[in-house]
């Protein structure tokens, strides 16, 4: 049989299926979610997904968790170690890459084409999360380019004030999924690489691509 480009589409969005964790009950709310926009989290919760090739690779990412997982365990970390926090009638739940209990700190893995200079806003607040349900001193948020391998880690202190900020949005996004209704829009630059950046301007949302456009060709 020849394998087409098809084929590998098709195998990359079942990998995604396998890999990626959607609960269906809507007062149970991920960390991850409510760390970005909670439109997105909201359309990836209640729409079928239509990946290209390349935003399926990017949900996958690498195979760095599980290539470290053994090695941290030895190390005295507890890997995919959950954190929850019930808020009266909704769950947020979250689960750090590595915790460990003794040194009081939690690792955040995340894979990039390019390693960006600053870290982004979402992946220090899930961070923050963690590093403040689990009474952690520091976090480690470590990026790690899956081009060229390079390495590099910002340190994350706690936040009991961006806690308080998901909590408050958990209860938004449980809010929008009992009730069928989406979350307002967050305009920002990653909506341009958004999977439903269309779905999103169809259903009264803001045409996010034209609106960075304009701001990048001033």
């Amino acid at each position: 049989m020849k394998v087409t480009a098809i084929d590998i589409h098709r195998w990359l969005l079942e990998a995604v299926k396998l890999r990626t964790r959607v609960d269906i009950d809507s007062r149970v709310i991920h960390v991850s979610e409510v760390a970005s926009c909670l439109r997105r989290s909201y359309f990836y919760r209640t729409k079928s997904i239509q990946l290209s090739p390349s935003n399926a690779l990017k949900l996958l990412g690498s195979e760095v968790h599980e290539a470290l997982q053994e090695v941290l365990r030895r190390h005295g970390y507890e890997v995919e170690f959950q954190v929850a926090i019930d808020l009266g009638g909704v769950r947020l739940v979250g689960h750090c890459d590595a915790y460990h209990p003794e040194k009081q700190h939690v690792l955040e893995f995340k894979t990039a084409s390019k390693i960006p200079q600053r870290p982004y806003g979402s992946h220090v607040k899930q961070l923050q999360a963690y590093v403040t349900l689990t009474h952690s001193r520091i976090g480690y948020l470590v990026y790690i380019s899956r081009n060229n391998g390079d390495i590099k880690v910002f340190e994350v202190k706690p936040s009991k004030y961006i806690l308080r900020e998901l909590i408050e949005r958990a209860r938004l996004l449980s809010t929008s999924l009992i009730r069928r209704e989406p979350p307002r829009p967050e305009q920002s630059p990653l909506c341009n690489h958004c999977e439903f950046r269309f779905s999103c301007f169809k259903g009264g949302g803001y045409d996010c691509s034209n609106h960075w456009n304009r701001r990048k060709s001033k």
